[in-house]
């Protein structure tokens, strides 16, 4: 294809956009995504114990049954899976079912999917766009302190509460706290008790906090990888057809 003048202006241009975005990544993310890229098992399996809290006080608490297959695929059963209680995420789009009876769809993408998976299946430039359109400035990023371990902080270049942002164990690269800010309301995750599992660390317990309050806790037990997922069992339209528990 011959090119004129102006078309190779035209190119120019949009390379050194393209690189420049790419070069704003901070530099201990990228090592981070770089680590974990192509290593991350295609599936995952667990249960929890979820505790729902009010005031600092346990409220009540419920075994949910979860399963993966990334990037956008997850499926979390609230209580019996018999009981057809659960919510299924298919990239952004978010599907309910109370007594296994689909409710209306919502847009409604569940972060800490693509946080804790997901974004390892992606080109850096492809996490980059996604992360920065949820709010985490992915050009900054400083050194600090996290229960006494060394942590990469992105999405900040100084401490400011009032941001969004990641901070990785600096050792291991693993997500050990995710804030994100929005308009109405804070978000906060604590992830601790880490385990190595195949090349992938996963957590053990995870802490969830709005707008500063404990709201709720969650313990993972039987993590697996690399499970035999029916594709059917993320797909709406045959809910309760089939479950990973019982295959």
């Amino acid at each position: 294809m011959k090119l004129n003048l102006k078309t190779k202006s035209c190119f120019v241009i949009l390379f050194a956009l393209a690189t420049s975005a790419f070069a704003q990544i901070n530099p201990k993310f990228k090592e981070i995504h770089h680590q974990f890229y192509g290593q991350w098992p295609k599936t995952i399996t667990f249960n929890q114990k979820t505790g729902f809290y009010k005031a600092d006080t346990l409220t009540r608490s419920q075994t949910w049954y979860e399963a993966g297959i990334f990037p956008n695929l997850f499926r979390i059963d609230f209580g019996d899976p018999k009981d057809g209680n659960a919510v299924i995420y298919r990239g952004d789009t978010t599907y309910n079912f109370r007594q296994s009876k689909k409710l209306k769809p919502a847009v409604n993408p569940n972060i800490l999917v693509y946080l804790l998976g997901g974004m390892y299946f992606e080109t850096l430039e492809q996490v980059n766009q996604k992360l920065t359109k949820d709010g985490f400035d992915m050009s900054k990023g400083f050194k600090g302190i996290w229960k006494g371990k060394e942590v990469n902080i992105i999405g900040v270049a100084s401490t400011d509460t009032t941001k969004s942002q990641l901070w990785y164990d600096a050792k291991n690269h693993y997500l050990v706290r995710m804030t994100q800010q929005n308009e109405k309301s804070r978000l906060e995750c604590q992830f601790e008790d880490h385990q190595k599992i195949g090349k992938i660390w996963h957590e053990g317990n995870v802490k969830i906090f709005v707008n500063g309050k404990l709201v709720q806790t969650e313990e993972y037990h039987d993590f697996k990888i690399n499970v035999d997922l029916n594709p059917d069992f993320f797909n709406p339209e045959k809910f309760g057809s089939w479950h990973w528990m019982n295959k």
